[in-house]
């Protein structure tokens, strides 16, 4: 009875097993990162309506005051921030990134290629790259709103206004911190991806057409 020769792997075989392997941790990251930035942002819309009745109770007291300047700010920032939409340029980028829906990944790839110059408006990475820098910004306003309140905190002065925002500082500190490696993990990956070119595969009326793009994007 002849022995049986050992089965060894072929090079193909194991390449694709480490992309398939490969294509599973992006795809777990992906949720990771698209489920963290949702429950961030409701954390965040949160503080933000916090902020807000905070201010208009003790506006009329405090508007004058060089920390309730600071405090404004803050607010500002985060009204910017709300107006960016930030949810829907994460839904596009999983979008692209996991390519479960070939139609708009093609459209958002496409999207890629044209500039606000020629078609009159932002594409969803550049209005990304818009959001990081408003983050990356939005840490001074914080951090300076929160040193002119633990001043009137160590003087004890209005002790409960001064705790509550210092708290609420705080959180909004660790908020925009994390969304903002966030984004930038999310803007890295499109970027990435849009340097290769891209087989999708589209089926229309029962016809698979085959479309191609590349697109070359910087990194942050």
């Amino acid at each position: 009875m002849s022995s049986q020769q050992p089965l060894h792997a072929s090079p193909a075989t194991t390449i694709t097993t480490l992309q398939l392997q490969t294509e599973d941790s992006m795809g777990n990251e992906i949720d990771t990162i698209e489920a963290r930035i949702t429950s961030m942002l409701t954390l965040l819309q949160s503080e933000y309506g916090v902020l807000q009745r905070m201010v208009y109770k003790n506006k009329n007291q405090h508007r004058r005051c060089f920390y309730f300047q600071r405090l404004l700010k803050v607010r500002r920032d985060l009204r910017l921030l709300q107006s960016a939409k930030v949810e829907e340029l994460v839904t596009s980028c999983v979008l692209v990134i996991k390519g479960d829906r070939p139609k708009q990944k093609l459209h958002h790839l496409e999207s890629l290629k044209r500039r606000k110059h020629s078609s009159g408006k932002h594409n969803f990475m550049e209005r990304l790259l818009g959001v990081a820098c408003l983050l990356t910004e939005m840490a001074e306003p914080i951090l300076k709103a929160a040193t002119e309140m633990s001043v009137l905190f160590a003087r004890t002065f209005f002790m409960g206004f001064s705790v509550t925002l210092m708290a609420l500082l705080a959180r909004l500190r660790v908020l925009v911190q994390q969304i903002l490696l966030d984004v930038v993990s999310l803007f890295n990956m499109v970027s990435s991806l849009s340097k290769k070119k891209q087989s999708i595969k589209i089926t229309s009326d029962g016809v698979e057409v085959v479309c191609a793009t590349k697109f070359y994007a910087s990194r942050l």
